[in-house]
């Protein structure tokens, strides 16, 4: 066990490990790093043009054919992405070889209503013994015992009914609350023995202080006042390299059900806010890339739409927030990096408005929002 704090994946997940809950839920998750392109096409200008009439269809045709043969003698930029939806891509992506991973030392997390498998090793209190058969956590103040009498009397007095912190976004039955892990040590502390028995190389436990903790609760459907936590995501204070998210989990029993991209976004609306472009911290596992990169194709793509004429990748940049590495890297793998030719010294791309609403369509991007901006509360 060490407190020393390393980069931490996001979302890393495995998928030989089933996870079952009393709900009925089955889960398979995977874990591998995200490629990305070493290209640096900042200034690169993108030319957006209309094709909603047939003159302009011309058009198009006739710039994507001169831009095609400008390319062949051009270097060709790969494209990593498939045609595949996410869901089909998990089923067929081969499970990742899991090297010096400690056998997890919890068999099953009770949680509310919920018997969670454990995939990960993490470091409860070593009196618990060696390997601890049922792990009992109370879902609102997340104190952790190891016998269900103890969860029973704890729960008779506990006076928490949902996280610590203020409330920053609340939309019907979902909200999310910003906990300063040096106000709330304990809680925060607790979070990440939590999350670490979903993430593989997680190594932050104890030294919390230097983070933002965004905790993302549920109303139960029983006791309206009561709000349960079913993922979050950390934020250095402090981020010397813009990482706008650390560490990023959501519980198994609610994933798949757009919560991971929820936070993704939240955490750049919190970029947009304070004016600064950010990345996460990478390696990226692989279910964490997928979440990532299907949030950079519908934040991209619905950002050139509303773009006419020339514009650069540090436009796209600033208006996203999204890092420029990020914004190349995506348009690489959704293929529309294809058309290029070298203009004074710099790549000029284009990008008709079909190319873009059939990228759209065939790779079932969906450009809806999961939060509304006018509910943020910032202060």
């Amino acid at each position: 066990m060490t407190n020393e704090r390393k980069r931490s994946p996001i979302e890393s997940d495995e998928p030989s490990k089933r996870v079952k809950t009393l709900m009925g839920h089955d889960h398979i998750s995977s874990s591998s790093s995200s490629s990305s392109s070493n290209s640096d096409n900042s200034s690169s200008r993108i030319s957006i043009s209309s094709s909603s009439h047939s003159s302009h269809n011309r058009v198009n045709q006739q710039e994507e054919e001169s831009f095609n043969n400008d390319n062949n003698n051009n270097e060709t930029i790969d494209n990593s992405c498939s045609n595949h939806d996410d869901d089909k891509a998990r089923r067929e992506i081969p499970p990742p070889q899991i090297i010096d991973t400690p056998e997890p030392n919890v068999n099953k997390l009770i949680y509310g209503k919920y018997e969670i498998e454990a995939w990960y090793y993490s470091p409860y209190p070593t009196e618990f013994g060696s390997k601890i058969d049922r792990l009992y956590v109370c879902e609102y103040c997340l104190r952790y015992m190891n016998k269900e009498t103890q969860l029973e009397s704890h729960k008779a007095i506990c006076k928490e009914k949902k996280p610590p912190g203020r409330m920053i976004y609340a939309n019907g039955k979902i909200k999310v609350y910003e906990v300063d892990g040096q106000e709330h040590k304990l809680y925060c502390q607790s979070l990440c023995l939590l999350a670490k028995l979903f993430l593989d190389n997680k190594t932050l436990y104890y030294d919390v202080e230097g983070f933002k903790f965004y905790v993302l609760a549920e109303q139960n459907s029983k006791f309206k006042s009561y709000e349960e936590l079913i993922g979050f995501f950390s934020k250095e204070k402090l981020s010397y390299d813009n990482y706008n998210l650390a560490c990023i989990m959501t519980l198994p029993s609610h994933q798949r059900k757009g919560f991971g991209t929820l936070l993704i976004e939240l955490s750049y609306e919190l970029s947009k806010h304070e004016g600064k472009v950010g990345s996460p911290e990478k390696p990226l596992s692989y279910l964490g890339a997928l979440g990532y990169q299907s949030y950079w194709a519908s934040a991209i793509l619905a950002t050139l739409l509303h773009f006419r004429g020339d514009v650069t990748i540090e436009q796209i940049s600033k208006e996203t927030c999204i890092h420029e590495q990020d914004v190349i890297d995506t348009l690489s793998r959704l293929d529309l990096l294809r058309f290029r030719k070298k203009d004074q010294d710099r790549d000029h791309i284009c990008i008709t408005e079909n190319m873009l609403n059939e990228t759209i369509n065939t790779r079932n991007i969906k450009i809806a929002r999961k939060i509304d901006p006018s509910l943020i509360r910032w202060k």
